[in-house]
């Protein structure tokens, strides 16, 4: 018999004596709880009530039946050979085969786990080596300020192309993604115009909610042309003008743009470069399967989180008609993500600010507030959770801002 032994068994003779039990546990230097666990095993009669036990599972973890063994095989196969419309678009992660087994009826405690997906698969000779992606800068996301956690805070967009269909031309693909949600929503045109883009914006935030903040980069049919200094392009205006923030990433850092990027990697891999097109119109019907299923896959994965909706959610008013040339400048906000130069410059609208030698190959955040009619300049230290405004700048502007009209848009 251990100390440990002894020590329970003299602590539960003084329990029965009638001594106090938080006398007991001071001097045994242990809890009540410790006690009374011991008291009452001792009740249930077990000769060695004074014994600890074995810690140790008394079942080992699940096995997986060659049944379901072989369901996985079969499931990762047709996802590799991408042939079932109602799967070629998925991928064959273990994800994807988790959500095959499930629309085969599957319940979650009868499919294997993510892990033992894995396994099988290895043991099966099935896996398949990855497209290298672009490398991403460890930059600890030190250059937002944004860190968005509701559906329809944040959306990012791009676009993707050009691809070239014999006997029709040049598409591009202009992609939108909700960074939290995962949902996609895309649509192919001939040209990249503004005229495209507004339109396409229109349609969807008519049905569907309207974002606090849509980053992109710097693509002129996004951020103008840069003719005269301070004066904003149609794009711009349609965003401030439906209440949205623009965010521009720094030039020439795609991985700024994260989710829209990875998407875009997935949009060529599993669509774009897979299938054959004939005409615009064709690329269109075709990329709207694509699309439900990533949706419905990216949902399915999110199912079990508590993701919440922006509040207010907003979307356009469809009675309203919205000339994309008359276009007002609103009061709003406008943000950029700049790298500082050599000369502790950054660039805003092709105009230079200086923000300090001290900052230079920092990342900064730039916004100009279109009623106050200035630029402030914001950053976050290495060692630093806040960010903090380093720089004003007035920007005057020759235009008039108007107010927000909140009939452009209706609350849900």
């Amino acid at each position: 018999m251990d100390i440990e032994e002894e020590e329970r068994i003299k602590a539960l003779n003084r329990y029965i004596k009638g001594d106090k039990p938080s006398i007991i546990c001071r001097d045994a230097g242990k809890s009540e709880k410790w006690l009374f666990k011991w008291v009452n095993r001792f009740k249930t009669g077990e000769e060695e009530w004074y014994k600890s036990k074995s810690r140790a599972p008394k079942k080992h973890g699940r096995r997986t039946d060659k049944e379901m063994e072989s369901t996985v095989v079969n499931v990762r196969n047709a996802l590799m050979e991408g042939n079932e419309h109602e799967s070629k678009y998925l991928g064959i992660s273990a994800d994807a085969i988790q959500y095959r087994l499930e629309k085969h009826g599957f319940s979650r405690e009868e499919m294997p786990s993510v892990s033992t997906i894995k396994r099988i698969v290895k043991k099966h000779g099935l896996i398949v080596n990855k497209r290298e992606r672009y490398k991403r800068v460890k930059s600890k996301k030190r250059y937002t300020i944004l860190n968005p956690t509701r559906i329809d805070e944040m959306h990012q967009m791009d676009f993707v192309g050009p691809r070239f269909i014999k006997g029709y031309g040049a598409i591009s693909s202009l992609n939108l993604i909700d960074v939290v949600s995962n949902q996609v929503h895309i649509e192919q045109y001939d040209t990249r115009s503004m005229d495209n883009i507004i339109g396409f914006l229109i349609r969807f935030w008519r049905n569907n909610a309207i974002p606090r903040y849509l980053q992109l980069d710097n693509g002129m049919y996004f951020i103008g042309d840069f003719k005269y200094p301070r004066r904003f392009c149609r794009f711009l205006r349609f965003c401030l003008y439906v209440g949205v923030e623009v965010v521009f990433i720094n030039p020439k850092c795609p991985w700024m743009n994260g989710s829209i990027e990875n998407f875009n990697g997935w949009f060529e891999a599993k669509f774009w470069d897979k299938e054959k097109f004939t005409s615009l119109e064709d690329m269109r019907a075709k990329s709207t399967h694509f699309v439900d299923q990533y949706n419905d896959l990216s949902a399915w994965k999110n199912k079990n989180k508590s993701l919440e909706h922006i509040n207010p959610t907003r979307i356009l008013n469809k009675s309203l008609e919205i000339s994309q040339d008359k276009l007002p400048l609103t009061d709003g906000k406008i943000h950029f993500i700049r790298k500082v130069n050599n000369e502790g410059d950054i660039s805003v609208l092709n105009e230079a600010f200086e923000v300090g030698k001290e900052f230079i190959d920092e990342y900064v955040w730039a916004t100009i507030c279109l009623k106050k009619q200035r630029i402030g300049v914001y950053y976050r230290a290495k060692d630093q959770d806040a960010t903090i405004l380093i720089k004003k700048f007035e920007y005057e502007l020759k235009e008039e801002v108007k107010a927000l009209r909140p009939e452009i848009c209706k609350t849900l």
